[in-house]
């Protein structure tokens, strides 16, 4: 469990290494996130095909105390965006008592996915990964998020049919500098083909491009990246993406 500056703040331990530590008050949301990581700890090392942090701690942090939360930057992230930090020594899903209203939409799978998305980056920087496009480095958490998901039957597909699927931009055409609403946007996109994706080729596409990913040793670029996409998919995996609205665009 990190060390933390922030006063009064308890902790909650738990099942596969997971734990929580909460502001004051939060305790009933404290319980339910600790029982979203255990969930993680417990799925995502099938999910990615490799072994996560023996230990992982989520702080839950007031809105009071925001600015005074672990993080790597001298700024303060926005407040109510989630993020995961080695700050405090160990890696830690740093979660707001609030989160922003530009995470949306908003259902009852809204923060479990948020926690599962954070911990599959925790996941993965366990060890050293190339640099990628950016949408390649966000559609595996989403997409792992969306497997685990499944596993624990969420209404997944409730959530998903909520989500704007034109907001303007395909995932590769995504960039920034971008406000928090077409970020959001652009994590939506990703977290509907992630789906769509475990649905048509399964959840093993996951482990074989983290896998391929941790061979590689140079910068991945944007032709690279869609290469190692299409191969983890498998047999028809270039024609369905090359048929897919959020990667190729409407009519591609």
């Amino acid at each position: 469990m990190p060390e933390t500056a922030l006063p009064g703040y308890e902790r909650l331990a738990g099942a596969e290494g997971a734990g929580v530590l909460h502001a004051p008050g939060l305790g009933e949301r404290g319980r339910e996130v600790l029982g979203y990581l255990e969930t993680g700890m417990r799925e995502l090392p099938e999910v990615l095909g490799e072994p996560g942090p023996d230990h992982l701690a989520a702080l839950l942090v007031a809105e009071r105390d925001w600015r005074e939360a672990p993080r790597e930057n001298s700024r303060p992230y926005p407040p109510g965006l989630p993020y995961s930090t080695r700050a405090s020594g160990e890696p830690t899903l740093v979660l707001p008592e609030r989160l922003s209203p530009e995470i949306r939409p908003r259902t009852g799978a809204t923060l479990p996915l948020v926690v599962w998305h954070e911990e599959a980056h925790a996941f993965l920087l366990e060890r050293e990964l190339v640099k990628t496009p950016a949408w390649l480095r966000e559609l595996i958490p989403q997409a792992a998020s969306a497997a685990v998901a499944r596993r624990a039957g969420l209404p997944l597909g409730e959530h998903l049919a909520e989500i704007d699927p034109d907001p303007d931009f395909t995932v590769r055409g995504f960039r920034g500098p971008a406000g928090a609403e077409e970020q959001m946007a652009f994590q939506n996109l990703l977290l509907s083909l992630g789906a769509a994706a475990l649905a048509g080729f399964r959840e093993g596409f996951l482990g074989r491009l983290v896998g391929t990913l941790r061979e590689e040793i140079d910068l991945v670029g944007e032709h690279r990246a869609e290469e190692l996409l299409a191969a983890s998919l498998g047999v028809g995996g270039r024609g369905w993406l090359s048929g897919r609205p959020e990667y190729a665009g409407a009519g591609a």
